[in-house]
């Protein structure tokens, strides 16, 4: 969808994060389900922050596999403000996941606690887009 239409495109942007919210939520309740990593990690005696760093990683790597579609049609806009689409598609779908504890005074205290998150809320669909960008621009040789 190639369009010189800002408004337009800016609200298939929003839209598309925060579709891209729901279908990360919708694709993770089954992931944390089914998936054996966690267990084969404490089976394998792997505690603490190596196993948060592990479980970080990985979490990092498939959140940028599932953002990749939207991250291409992100690209698909217009790529001269590609910035600006991303800021609408991720700040949106941010405020909404972190809304009970931006107003909650306690858990803004304990906030340190919601950085991995925070980071991968905010990071994993501009990484991914900076995947696609790279991808789809001709190499020179």
């Amino acid at each position: 969808m190639k369009t010189d239409n800002f408004p337009l495109a800016f609200v298939a942007a929003f839209v598309l994060g925060l579709a891209q919210m729901l279908l990360l939520v919708y694709c993770w309740n089954y992931i944390v389900i089914y998936s054996p990593l966690l267990h084969w990690l404490i089976s394998l005696g792997v505690r603490d922050v190596t196993l948060h760093a592990l479980v970080f990683a990985t979490d990092s790597v498939v959140n940028i596999a599932l953002c990749l579609p939207a991250a291409f049609v992100l690209c698909q806009l217009r790529p001269r403000r590609l910035l600006v689409y991303l800021m609408a598609a991720v700040i949106p779908a941010f405020i909404w996941q972190y809304r009970l504890v931006l107003q909650n005074p306690f858990a803004v205290q304990q906030l340190w606690q919601f950085i991995p998150g925070v980071v991968s809320a905010l990071l994993m669909l501009p990484i991914a887009t900076f995947f696609v960008t790279r991808k789809s621009k001709p190499s020179r040789a």
